[in-house]
Protein backbone atom coordinates (compact mmCIF):
# COMPACT_ATOMS: atom_id res chain seq x y z
CA UNK A 1 0.00 0.00 0.00
CA UNK A 2 1.35 3.40 -1.27
CA UNK A 3 0.97 6.71 1.23
CA UNK A 4 -0.69 9.23 -0.98
CA UNK A 5 0.58 13.41 -0.32
CA UNK A 6 -1.19 16.26 -1.18
CA UNK A 7 1.35 19.40 -2.68
CA UNK A 8 -0.09 22.60 -3.18
CA UNK A 9 -3.60 21.99 -1.99
CA UNK A 10 -3.36 19.34 -5.24
CA UNK A 11 -4.50 15.62 -4.23
CA UNK A 12 -6.12 13.71 -1.58
CA UNK A 13 -4.58 12.41 1.64
CA UNK A 14 -2.34 13.70 3.93
CA UNK A 15 0.26 16.77 3.75
CA UNK A 16 3.71 15.31 2.63
CA UNK A 17 6.01 15.59 6.03
CA UNK A 18 8.48 18.44 3.45
CA UNK A 19 4.99 20.28 3.49
CA UNK A 20 4.40 20.38 6.99
CA UNK A 21 8.24 21.66 7.42
CA UNK A 22 7.60 24.71 4.98
CA UNK A 23 4.28 25.28 6.89
CA UNK A 24 6.36 25.59 10.01
CA UNK A 25 8.94 28.12 8.14
CA UNK A 26 6.46 29.77 6.63
CA UNK A 27 3.94 30.41 9.39
CA UNK A 28 7.37 31.55 11.75
CA UNK A 29 8.02 33.65 9.12
CA UNK A 30 4.69 35.84 9.21
CA UNK A 31 4.74 35.70 13.23
CA UNK A 32 8.24 37.12 13.50
CA UNK A 33 7.42 39.67 10.41
CA UNK A 34 4.41 40.84 12.66
CA UNK A 35 6.17 41.02 15.90
CA UNK A 36 9.57 41.72 15.44
CA UNK A 37 12.16 41.52 18.44
CA UNK A 38 13.70 44.79 19.14
CA UNK A 39 17.11 45.58 18.37
CA UNK A 40 19.11 46.16 21.48
CA UNK A 41 21.98 48.00 19.63
CA UNK A 42 23.93 44.76 19.48
CA UNK A 43 23.98 41.73 17.47
CA UNK A 44 22.72 41.28 13.49
CA UNK A 45 19.82 43.75 12.34
CA UNK A 46 17.21 42.80 10.31
CA UNK A 47 16.99 46.02 7.92
CA UNK A 48 14.22 46.79 5.19
CA UNK A 49 16.15 47.60 1.58
CA UNK A 50 13.28 48.92 -0.16
CA UNK A 51 11.53 51.76 0.96
CA UNK A 52 8.28 49.65 0.85
CA UNK A 53 9.61 47.21 3.47
CA UNK A 54 8.67 44.04 1.89
CA UNK A 55 12.26 41.98 1.77
CA UNK A 56 14.61 42.03 4.53
CA UNK A 57 18.30 41.50 4.79
CA UNK A 58 20.72 40.65 7.14
CA UNK A 59 22.93 43.07 8.72
CA UNK A 60 25.99 43.68 11.05
CA UNK A 61 26.82 46.64 12.59
CA UNK A 62 30.50 47.88 12.57
CA UNK A 63 32.52 47.20 15.70
CA UNK A 64 33.07 49.52 18.66
CA UNK A 65 29.75 51.58 17.30
CA UNK A 66 27.47 53.03 20.31
CA UNK A 67 24.60 51.12 20.36
CA UNK A 68 22.51 54.15 19.93
CA UNK A 69 23.77 55.09 17.21
CA UNK A 70 21.72 56.96 14.63
CA UNK A 71 22.44 56.17 11.66
CA UNK A 72 24.23 52.94 11.93
CA UNK A 73 27.47 51.77 10.30
CA UNK A 74 26.86 48.33 9.13
CA UNK A 75 27.22 46.00 6.80
CA UNK A 76 25.18 43.61 4.36
CA UNK A 77 25.71 40.00 5.07
CA UNK A 78 24.41 36.62 3.52
CA UNK A 79 21.60 35.25 5.85
CA UNK A 80 23.50 31.64 5.32
CA UNK A 81 27.02 31.67 4.58
CA UNK A 82 27.70 35.03 6.49
CA UNK A 83 30.03 36.56 3.91
CA UNK A 84 29.79 41.04 3.40
CA UNK A 85 27.71 41.47 0.24
CA UNK A 86 28.28 45.36 0.44
CA UNK A 87 30.78 47.87 1.71
CA UNK A 88 29.96 49.72 4.75
CA UNK A 89 26.59 51.40 4.68
CA UNK A 90 24.99 54.11 6.95
CA UNK A 91 21.74 53.23 8.01
CA UNK A 92 18.93 55.12 9.27
CA UNK A 93 17.40 53.25 12.26
CA UNK A 94 13.70 53.45 11.02
CA UNK A 95 15.36 51.53 8.34
CA UNK A 96 15.86 48.80 11.16
CA UNK A 97 13.01 46.04 11.78
CA UNK A 98 14.26 44.76 14.09
CA UNK A 99 16.65 41.80 15.82
CA UNK A 100 18.13 39.20 13.02
CA UNK A 101 15.99 35.72 13.67
CA UNK A 102 15.98 32.92 11.23
CA UNK A 103 12.53 32.70 9.70
CA UNK A 104 13.62 36.27 8.05
CA UNK A 105 16.19 33.92 6.10
CA UNK A 106 12.43 33.67 3.49
CA UNK A 107 12.56 37.01 2.80
CA UNK A 108 16.25 38.05 1.88
CA UNK A 109 17.30 38.51 -1.99
CA UNK A 110 19.99 35.52 -1.41
CA UNK A 111 16.90 33.33 -0.56
CA UNK A 112 14.98 34.42 -3.97
CA UNK A 113 18.36 33.70 -5.67
CA UNK A 114 18.53 37.35 -6.78
CA UNK A 115 21.76 39.87 -6.33
CA UNK A 116 21.02 42.93 -3.94
CA UNK A 117 19.82 46.28 -5.79
CA UNK A 118 23.81 47.72 -7.06
CA UNK A 119 22.85 51.50 -5.53
CA UNK A 120 21.10 50.45 -1.79
CA UNK A 121 20.84 53.66 -0.13
CA UNK A 122 19.79 53.15 3.33
CA UNK A 123 20.00 56.35 4.97
CA UNK A 124 16.33 57.66 4.92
Amino acid sequence: MSARFRRCGQGSGPLHPDDHKAVAEFTAMLTARQKPTPWTGHGDVAVRIARDGRGLERGRPAEGQPSDADPVALVLIHPDTETALTATLQCARTRIHGAWTGPYRLLTHAFAGRDLPPDIDLST
